[in-house]
């Protein structure tokens, strides 16, 4: 064993005991572009899960939408999550309700409903079970300025499972979802076992 190397796995990828798979092929091939290797960063061998790599899938993700976002036009990011959550809520929200559905922290919320409302995209009416908690909504503005955003938005989000089968994306789904339950959970303090 040499520098820790115990062999290679059948893609011809360096293999040892502290290394899930090294960065090139032993033919020195260029190597597949949908082969995960050769994205740099991909594999580390102290965070060689699939959770850091899904940490990586969400900033990128995180990055193309902001600079699309930044593209369309005077909306941030924190603006689009109140904005499209919503979008869901014909009746309205309270900021903790937003909160809890965009998975933030209500001060975010909170900056992001006052730039709408400064902008005439949101509104708030009083919350007849507990006026220290008004009720957000769209104004008709702010629907209308959704909508476009919310067509773009899911089709930046369709072109990313565009090469995934339905089985595939229904098991993604359900690993993610998972994954998510064990997050919340350990936000809430819970055991999330």
């Amino acid at each position: 064993m040499k520098d820790g190397v115990r062999g290679r796995d059948a893609k011809g990828y360096r293999v040892g005991k502290d290394i899930g798979t090294d960065h090139a092929p032993a033919d020195g091939a260029a190597g597949d572009r949908s082969d995960p290797v050769m994205l740099g960063g991909w594999v580390l061998p102290d965070l060689d899960y699939p959770t850091f790599r899904l940490s990586l899938v969400a900033k990128v993700m995180d990055r193309l939408t902001l600079r699309r976002l930044s593209e369309s036009g005077e909306i941030s990011f924190a603006q689009w999550r109140v904005l499209s959550r919503l979008a869901t809520a014909p009746q309205g929200a309270t900021v903790g309700q937003i909160a809890d559905l965009a998975w933030v922290d209500r001060a975010e919320v909170s900056r992001a409903v006052a730039a709408l409302e400064a902008r005439g995209l949101a509104a708030r009416r009083e919350n007849p079970e507990d006026r220290r908690k008004p009720i957000i909504y769209l104004t008709e503005l702010g629907r209308r300025d959704y909508l476009p955003l919310a067509r773009d938005r899911s089709a930046f989000h369709e072109s990313l499972v565009a090469d995934l089968t339905e089985e595939e994306r229904h098991t993604l789904d359900r690993l993610l979802a998972k994954v998510a339950q064990r997050l919340v959970a350990s936000l809430r303090g819970a055991d999330p076992a």
